[in-house]
């Protein structure tokens, strides 16, 4: 099955984070629908069920050494760069140091049913993909407005396995397993 890692977002930002998308309407971006909002940890391009198992398994034993902890979703950054923009996501203020040191945790725990590490695990929240470079001097001047917005405090308490199944409309996503921090 086609899957990711992720840290579901909290409802309550949910609709700050809709604000932000807003703002970017009038560019050519495919938006991440607010049901699939979410931090990425590690996206697997198949997974067999037997290692969704033994990567449940693993990601309990990391549970037991991160306890729940506050994030600040601060800052507006890009993919690849400000001159080739495809990606537009949130970053992490406070906590940065905790989900990055979580992330790469389960990266360098899941090495071991044969999946490759991130080159550097930069925590973001995906708001869209840009399809056009349309108007990407405007694009680029609201993104450096909005360099610096903060969306607001969030618990991080939970790494989800989710299964990706994509449509015609877009992705949808399906909970496979939870495991509790």
């Amino acid at each position: 099955m086609r899957a990711f890692l992720g840290i579901p977002i909290s409802e309550e930002i949910k609709p700050k984070i809709l604000e932000i998308q807003r703002k970017f309407s009038k560019f050519d971006i495919k938006f991440v629908e607010p049901e699939n909002l979410h931090f990425n940890i590690k996206f697997f391009k198949e997974i067999k069920d037997e290692e969704v198992k033994k990567l449940k398994q693993i990601l309990e034993e990391i549970s037991e050494k991160f306890e729940p902890f506050e994030i600040v979703i601060k800052g507006l950054g890009v993919f690849p760069n400000k001159n080739y923009i495809r990606v537009i996501w949130l970053g992490v203020k406070d906590g940065y140091d905790i989900i990055t040191s979580l992330a790469e945790t389960i990266q360098d725990s899941i090495e071991v049913l044969g999946f490759l590490k991130e080159e550097k695990f930069i925590p973001h929240l995906t708001l869209g993909r840009v399809k056009t470079g349309r108007n990407k001097n405007e694009l680029r001047i609201l993104i450096e407005e909005l360099e610096d917005i903060e969306i607001g405090k969030m618990k991080v308490d939970a790494i989800v396995l989710f299964k990706s199944k994509l449509t015609p409309k877009g992705p949808i996503y399906e909970e496979v397993f939870k495991v509790l921090l």
